[in-house]
């Protein structure tokens, strides 16, 4: 893929009332606040080591911090909002309070939690339920001015894996995220990024079939994010553990950003700054 073409897919998004361009690769970096995770957690950390550790992912280079305190792994049980604002107390508003500049974006299916998480600073509402969060929800990220992270999972809460293979992909994905991007066009959410949904009530076919033909979806023009971080489609392929899958991401992500990728939501943030400095010499 020449520079040009991948520069073509890029997009510009408002949030808060500044322009955003990703016409270099953004990592956004997992502060994940659940002890019921696929993979690694930061539940255990104190407050002060908790807010080290974010300080450092900053000073990195990442571009987005991605905090969520429910589990979305495969048939994870659900928590009431509760027990996530607790989790997620101080948290986004300490940061904010630190680093202004730094986007954080709440990962959440709860309309409760998304709305303290908005008040306490967050910028982005990343939605992994596909575009079930209520509209007095989609309201206040208008009223607030910020993006919006829509997932194509036709399954909406449960992140499962199917059995049966969807007959064609990248079609249903089209349908399904332009029948989105209409209605929220209707609530004059415009800033959006789509998230293909890796996981998320896919069989692992269909997770690579839409790999192959994922730039595609520059269609919609829309930044594309890709979360393929550690996932089941890399370590059920390879019959490894998630903790050995940093190769298998490696090698996906190198293929994403060949083919027009404009962010990458990671776990391993150092391995994915230096993919992204090697990868800019070759787009």
């Amino acid at each position: 893929m020449s520079k040009l073409s991948h520069f073509t897919q890029s997009r510009l998004i408002h949030i808060k009332g500044k322009l955003y361009s990703f016409d270099d690769l953004w990592i956004m970096a997992i502060v994940n606040l659940s002890e019921d995770s696929f993979f690694q957690n930061h539940a255990s950390l104190d407050q002060k080591s908790l807010l080290n550790h974010t300080e450092n992912l900053i000073l990195s280079g990442v571009n987005i911090i991605d905090v969520g305190a429910a589990s979305t792994k495969p048939n994870a049980q659900s928590i009431i909002s509760e027990v996530e604002i607790k989790k997620l107390s101080n948290f986004i508003s300490s940061i904010k309070k630190e680093f202004p500049e730094i986007l954080i974006s709440i990962d959440s299916l709860s309309d409760e939690t998304i709305s303290f998480a908005i008040d306490e600073g967050a910028d982005i509402v990343n939605d992994i339920s596909g575009g079930k969060l209520s509209d007095s929800t989609f309201k206040k990220i208008v009223q607030h001015n910020l993006a919006y992270i829509l997932t194509y999972n036709r399954g909406g809460k449960i992140n499962t894996v199917k059995d049966r293979n969807e007959e064609n992909i990248l079609s249903d994905a089209l349908i399904f995220l332009s029948e989105k991007l209409n209605f929220l066009a209707t609530l004059d959410l415009v800033d959006i990024i789509i998230d293909p949904g890796f996981g998320f009530n896919k069989s692992l076919d269909d997770n690579f079939q839409l790999l192959k033909q994922a730039e595609n979806l520059s269609i919609l023009e829309k930044p594309i994010l890709y979360g393929l971080s550690r996932k089941s489609m890399i370590y059920k392929t390879l019959n490894i553990s998630p903790e050995e899958g940093l190769l298998g991401t490696v090698a996906l992500h190198t293929f994403a950003a060949m083919n027009g990728a404009n962010i990458f939501r990671v776990h391993d943030v150092y391995e994915s700054l230096q993919l992204k400095k090697l990868i800019s010499k070759l787009i």
